[in-house]
């Protein structure tokens, strides 16, 4: 139970403030995070995600927003 697990996060940006907008960024977000996680020779970099719990942090930006997508959660800097 004391086992020490490394946290990782990827993040995408989306050029709208519109959800139905934000496909892409969080597939980039998600793949980033794949492919940190994922063995050098693996064929398929998503099994790596398979089974892992992820937490999701949309924060506005200057064109649209942030994605951040991690396998800890985010420090909630805003309440």
């Amino acid at each position: 139970m004391s086992e020490s697990q490394e946290n990782y996060s990827a993040e995408a940006e989306a050029s709208s403030t519109d959800p139905h907008d934000w496909g892409r960024a969080m597939a980039r977000a998600v793949t980033r995070l794949a492919e940190q996680l994922a063995p050098a020779d693996s064929e398929d970099i998503h099994a790596s995600l398979v089974g892992k719990d992820l937490h999701l942090k949309i924060r506005d930006d200057e064109a649209g927003v942030t994605i951040t997508v991690s396998t800890a959660p985010a420090a909630d800097s805003s309440s």
